[in-house]
């Protein structure tokens, strides 16, 4: 589990409310006055609302939607670009798992809430937001859960549903046959956690999309702001620190660890506190280098 840092998300999913709300002749304004909150929408990553507030604006959306599957319409109009170089850096992803590893290696630059985490077994690939804040209301799961399966559609270009989802929320009064009717797989309410399952064969077939510099470009820049977000962010600091020296030829944890300001010991208890090790994220680094350079005819 990571350490805990302060819940919040990236402004930017404001226009995603006002997006869904103004397609239902309702004035985005004046929910937002409703929920007492004066943010605005902001594509800068820095700028932030907390979860505390968007709990409360999806309240006063449902209020003026009177629809308690609102999450999903919020989802529907998230874009890639409200992920600021994240979104873009999806967007390059080479395949459906370079998609779900770099999701679960930097969703934090947007969301501060939940961990992801991206298991494959049984022939099932699934993705999992777990250790959930308490203050993510049902409403952002939904929303959450409905962006990934829009935009891995996106990314696929081809027919492709879920095997099933589970959502940690319960089944709502009205409006629950939505979730089926946009997922097209089966729907279980009131899971443990929230989860999207993809048959495993479509993993690593090409996306046409794909782009390796590009993403691994953007991936840079997510690690800059992370770091800014959070000094505390021991292991995405490593992970760009590894990536700056494995280009230079001169990589050792000792000449990381000096960059760091600590000694390689005290460098391998603070990782080990986050469930990792020095080796871990150079093994993982250096595999999803090599893979993009893989696909760059050039390099």
């Amino acid at each position: 589990m990571t350490q805990q840092v302060a819940q919040t998300t990236m402004a930017s999913y404001v226009q995603a409310f006002a997006s869904a709300l103004e397609e239902r002749g309702i004035d985005p304004q004046s929910v937002l006055e409703d929920a007492g909150i004066s943010a605005r929408a902001s594509s800068d990553p820095l700028k932030r609302i907390s979860e505390e507030e968007v709990g409360r604006l999806f309240q006063a959306s449902v209020r003026a939607t009177d629809d308690p599957a609102f999450g999903i319409a919020v989802g529907q109009r998230m874009q890639p670009g409200n992920l600021h170089a994240l979104g873009f850096g999806l967007l390059a992803s080479t395949t459906l798992r370079d998609f779900y590893e770099r999701i679960c290696n930097y969703y934090r630059v947007v969301s501060q809430s939940a961990d992801f985490r991206f298991l494959d077994t049984g022939g099932e690939a699934i993705l999992v937001a777990a250790d959930v804040g308490s203050q993510v209301c049902f409403e952002t799961r939904d929303a959450w859960v409905t962006m990934m399966v829009r935009f891995v559609r996106f990314l696929y270009q081809q027919e492709i549903d879920p095997l099933w989802i589970e959502l940690s929320r319960p089944r709502p009064a009205k409006n629950a046959q939505l979730y089926e009717d946009y997922f097209k797989c089966p729907v279980r309410f009131s899971c443990a956690e929230d989860r999207i399952a993809l048959d495993s064969q479509v993993l690593d077939r090409p996306l046409p999309g794909a782009s390796p510099d590009m993403a691994q470009y953007n991936d840079q820049i997510v690690m800059q702001y992370l770091e800014q977000m959070d000094r505390n962010d021991i292991v995405n600091r490593v992970r760009r620190h590894i990536i700056e020296d494995l280009a230079s030829g001169r990589l050792t944890k000792q000449g990381v660890a000096d960059k760091m300001h600590m000694s390689p010991r005290n460098l391998q208890l603070k990782l080990a506190a986050d469930n990792t090790t020095f080796q871990e994220i150079l093994d993982s680094t250096r595999q999803s280098l090599a893979s993009g350079y893989m696909q760059q005819s050039h390099l």
